[in-house]
């Protein structure tokens, strides 16, 4: 089963992604995005949240300045309850950089 959280949502970050979700217990996250740093050799990306607590980072090394680039996907493990959540995308770091021109997708995958 995959549920689509986000499906290809415009940034710039932060973002909120509030879900309700289908099902409860230990599902898998999945986190996929564009960014871009004015410095190259900088590591950037995203931090993922989830109701506020941190549930990890998708970085990146930006060896090209001012090109905005696809991070890895990444897969975070999480337990859910039925009812309302948030996913939150904040910058990885101060290099990090997000626009208009930024797209982030969040699946529960299970």
């Amino acid at each position: 089963m995959t549920f689509s959280i986000a499906q290809n949502q415009r940034g710039p970050l932060p973002l909120k992604l509030p879900f309700d979700p289908p099902i409860s217990g230990d599902v898998t996250i999945a986190v996929a995005g564009t960014c871009w740093s004015k410095f190259n050799g900088s590591i950037c990306g995203v931090t993922v949240y989830l109701d506020d607590n941190k549930l990890g980072d998708v970085p990146l090394c930006f060896n090209n300045t001012s090109m905005h680039m696809t991070l890895p996907t990444h897969f975070f493990s999480a337990n859910l309850d039925f009812g309302q959540h948030t996913i939150t995308l904040r910058p990885l770091t101060d290099e990090t950089n997000s626009d208009q021109n930024d797209f982030y997708s969040v699946w529960i995958v299970d």
